[in-house]
């Protein structure tokens, strides 16, 4: 049987060949995107498991907490940058800085890097009899 992901139909994953890629698969935890915004590009690192976690804990402003955690460049909890936005709370930046509709839109970007709201297409397994 095959699984379809991103349009490529692959056999199924090994033990094997999670052994081998161990490595890359890990490495993959630490990957960066950048995002088009309305002040230009930030980069913005995959969110951890337990930032997610935090982030859905919280009853509000979470998308502006995971904006906040997740944005590697520009540094939004620079001392200076916050300041200057005379903000009394960390998580005041992000609303300082982008649209309001932008907010839940670059938060739900950031979530997809992590795999969250990613459509995984699937086919029935079928045993290859010879």
């Amino acid at each position: 049987g095959s699984c379809r992901i991103g349009g490529i139909y692959t056999m199924a994953v090994s033990v094997q060949d999670l052994i081998k890629q161990k490595d890359k698969i890990l490495a993959k935890k630490d990957e960066q995107f950048d995002l088009k915004t309305s002040i230009g590009t930030i980069t913005v690192l995959k969110p951890s498991r337990a930032l997610v976690t935090e982030t859905l804990d919280l009853s509000d402003g979470n998308d502006a907490y995971l904006i906040v955690n997740a944005t590697v460049s520009p540094n939004l909890k620079d001392k200076d940058l916050q300041t200057a936005y005379s903000c009394t709370e960390p998580t005041d930046i992000v609303y300082k800085l982008f649209d309001p509709g932008e907010v839940p839109a670059i938060s739900r970007a950031i979530m997809k890097c992590a795999g969250y709201n990613v459509d995984i297409e699937s086919k029935l397994h079928e045993d290859v009899k010879n």
